[in-house]
């Protein structure tokens, strides 16, 4: 099976006084360009929080936390057909 490795990072942001937000962005075929992937919905108080759940939400992008965040290619040859 190949698999492709995902470049994935959390990112904290400070829109306001004691407001932090996580950011998970991933990059494209060109390293200099990232992309969101997802963004919390809450806000927290401290840096760290933001980022200790901006992290708990990158791993669920994790299969295995020993090889990290990968995703079959698409000529794999076991990857899931459609169901008719």
């Amino acid at each position: 099976m190949s698999e492709l490795y995902r470049r994935l990072a959390v990112f904290v942001d400070h829109p306001s006084e004691n407001s932090f937000l996580w950011i998970l962005l991933e990059s494209t075929e060109d390293p200099a360009v990232w992309l969101d992937l997802e963004t919390s919905e809450d806000t927290f108080e401290t840096w760290i929080d933001a980022f200790d759940a901006g992290n708990a939400a990158l791993l669920a992008y994790v299969d295995d936390e020993l090889i990290g965040p990968v995703e079959s290619s698409h000529g794999d040859d076991d990857a899931e057909l459609p169901e008719d």
